[in-house]
């Protein structure tokens, strides 16, 4: 009789438990991180879900999903280029956005720094010591790309200890005149002006340069003919000196009178002399050009 009561007491402690208590997934949370070393390896964040740990915002990006963690620790300390490629296959494509932390006692995370256009951070790492990584996707909201944004996807997770030297130069141009090429070109006096900001990276260790990055966000607009054409623009580019160039993020959108007209995305490889190797997205602009008269006349 007291075995069955016994029996009866532990079923009712079971019914009373929570249910529905699933594991959670490897990278799921920071708990979970995926241990993960230097050199480039492959995820999917198709599955991964929100939690209170996750980041919220990244200068003016914030609400992001389908958030993954990893967790690195350097053997040397240096600067350290941490990376993600969501566009390393035809398809399932997403925007991303990179978050690198730097893990103190009692697991404290202190930002090393976020980036997304390109998804791409560089930092000063200690070696011994633990840094969490985390790619999540960006909201519709930010990027004005619906197909690309607010779910994950299949991507290439990078860590490459840069070694040698980063030589860092950042500038800022406006202006705003009459452009004498294109008020020939189109036959009506056409105004340009420009808005950029960009940073170039070059790295160099004891056999020279061996790679350089460039980044530029910002506009372009062209008025005259009654209208006004708009490429606006964040255009990272990296070479690493072995014969072909990479475009990534958005490299420009072209809008007329305030409507779309062209949306360059994805990723792009091309060689130095212009053949492509890999082509992730559309490119119609960077392959088309656009008829800037044509648009600015109606």
């Amino acid at each position: 009789m007291r075995r069955v009561i016994a029996i009866v007491a532990s079923l009712m402690l079971l019914l009373a438990l929570p249910g529905g208590a699933a594991a959670i997934a490897a990278g799921d949370e920071p708990s979970t991180a995926i241990s993960v070393s230097a050199g480039t390896s492959q995820f999917d964040s198709t599955s991964m879900t929100s939690s209170a740990a996750d980041p919220t915002s990244c200068g003016d990006f914030e609400d992001f999903s389908n958030t993954m963690w990893f967790s690195y620790t350097p053997t040397r300390s240096g600067v350290t280029m941490f990376d993600i490629n969501s566009f390393a296959t035809e398809e399932g494509n997403f925007l991303a956005i990179l978050f690198v932390y730097k893990q103190g006692t009692g697991g404290s995370l202190t930002l090393v720094g976020c980036s997304a256009y390109p998804a791409t951070v560089f930092a000063s790492v200690d070696a011994g010591a633990t840094y969490l990584i985390v790619s999540a996707a960006l909201d519709a909201e930010d990027t004005g790309e619906p197909e690309l944004s607010d779910h994950g996807g299949i991507f290439d997770l990078t860590i490459a200890p840069i070694r040698g030297r980063v030589l860092t130069d950042r500038f800022h141009s406006a202006d705003s005149f009459v452009d004498e090429f294109w008020t020939e070109e189109c036959g009506f006096e056409v105004t340009v002006s420009f808005d950029d900001r960009g940073i170039a990276k070059t790295f160099v260790d004891t056999s020279g340069v061996r790679r350089f990055t460039f980044f530029i966000v910002g506009s372009t607009t062209f008025s005259g003919g009654g209208s006004s054409l708009t490429f606006s623009y964040a255009q990272p580019f990296q070479d690493d000196l072995h014969g072909q160039v990479t475009f990534l993020g958005i490299p420009a959108k072209v809008v007329v009178d305030g409507r779309i007209v062209s949306l360059d995305v994805g990723r792009l490889v091309v060689t130095y002399d212009g053949q492509i190797v890999f082509d992730a997205g559309s490119h119609t602009t960077f392959g088309e050009g656009t008829d800037i008269c044509g648009l600015l006349a109606g």
